[in-house]
C-alpha cells in the first residue's frame, strides 16, 4: 500500500520561471541533485552541523545547511533507504538506518534526528507526488512507463500504480489538489529553511535580537524583479 499525495509544507518554495514579464521563458532544469561528493565522504571528512534550540540546522554556514537538506533529498529517492510501497512514513522500517547513514556524512547532535527524518519524509512524499505526475502524463499520452521503471523498482512501481487507482487514493488526491490550489502565499527562499533565515536575521541585528514574525515573513517573500512567478503577489503584499 502507498501513501497519499504530497502536501505543502514549511520548506516548500514558490516556483519561478526565468525571463521577462512580457515573455517568460521556462527555466531549464538540470535534473535531481545527486550529491555524490557527500555520499563519498569518509568519517574524517564529515561536516559538523550546528543546531538551534529546536534541533534545526542553522550552520556553521548557509551552504552547509543547504548541502545537508539536498543530501537528505537524495536519500528520499533511494529505495534502499526510503522504499516507496508503504502507506505512510511511520510505517517505513528504515528510520534507524537513515539516521546512521547521515551520521557517516555529517556530524549532527542527537537532537537533530527528528528534523533529519522529517526532512527525508517530506522529500519522500514529494518524490512520490512527482512519480505520480509522470505516470498520469504517460497514461494520458498513451506512452510506455520505461522512464518510471528506470527510477523505481518494478515491484514498488506496481504497488504505487495499484494504490493510485484505488477510490480512496483518488478522493484524497482531489482533496489535496483543492487544498494546494488555495496556497497562493508561498515563500521564495528555495531550499533555505525558516530556521536558517531566523538565525541569519538574528546575526545581522546589532543587538542579536530574535527577529519578529513580521520581519521573517517579509524577508521570506522577497521577489526578484527579473523573474516571473506562477502565483500572484497580491495576497502577500496585502499581508505585509
Amino acid at each position: 500500500m502507498i501513501e497519499t499525495d504530497n502536501v505543502a509544507h514549511e520548506r516548500e518554495a514558490e516556483t519561478m520561471i526565468e525571463g521577462s514579464s512580457e515573455a517568460p521563458k521556462i527555466k531549464k532544469h538540470r535534473g535531481p541533485t545527486k550529491k555524490t561528493d557527500i555520499h563519498a565522504r569518509t568519517l574524517e571528512e564529515r561536516t559538523p552541523i550546528i543546531l538551534n534550540c529546536y534541533g534545526q540546522p542553522i550552520g556553521p554556514t548557509p551552504k552547509d545547511v543547504k548541502d545537508l537538506s539536498r543530501f537528505l533529498g537524495t536519500i528520499a529517492r533511494t529505495t534502499e533507504f526510503a522504499p516507496l510501497n508503504y502507506v505512510d512514513w511511520p510505517s517505513v522500517p528504515t528510520h534507524d538506518q537513515i539516521w546512521e547513514y547521515v551520521l557517516e556524512k555529517f556530524m549532527i547532535p542527537p537532537e537533530g534526528r527528528s528534523w533529519v527524518l522529517e526532512t527525508v519524509n517530506l522529500s519522500w512524499r514529494g518524490y512520490k507526488s512527482k512519480l505520480k505526475k509522470m505516470y498520469l502524463e504517460a497514461v494520458e499520452k498513451g506512452s510506455n512507463l520505461d522512464e518510471l521503471y528506470e527510477l523505481v523498482p518494478e515491484d514498488e512501481l506496481k504497488d504505487l500504480i495499484s494504490y493510485w487507482n484505488t477510490s480512496p487514493a483518488k478522493e484524497q488526491s482531489k482533496k489535496n489538489k483543492r487544498n494546494r490550489e488555495k496556497l497562493d502565499d508561498m515563500h521564495t527562499m528555495g531550499p533555505s529553511s525558516y530556521a536558517a533565515l531566523r538565525h541569519k536575521l538574528k546575526q545581522e541585528d546589532p543587538n542579536k535580537q530574535e527577529p519578529s514574525k513580521a520581519k521573517v515573513y517579509r524577508e521570506s517573500r522577497i521577489r526578484n524583479p527579473k523573474k516571473t512567478y506562477k502565483t500572484s503577489y497580491g495576497n502577500t503584499k496585502a499581508n505585509m
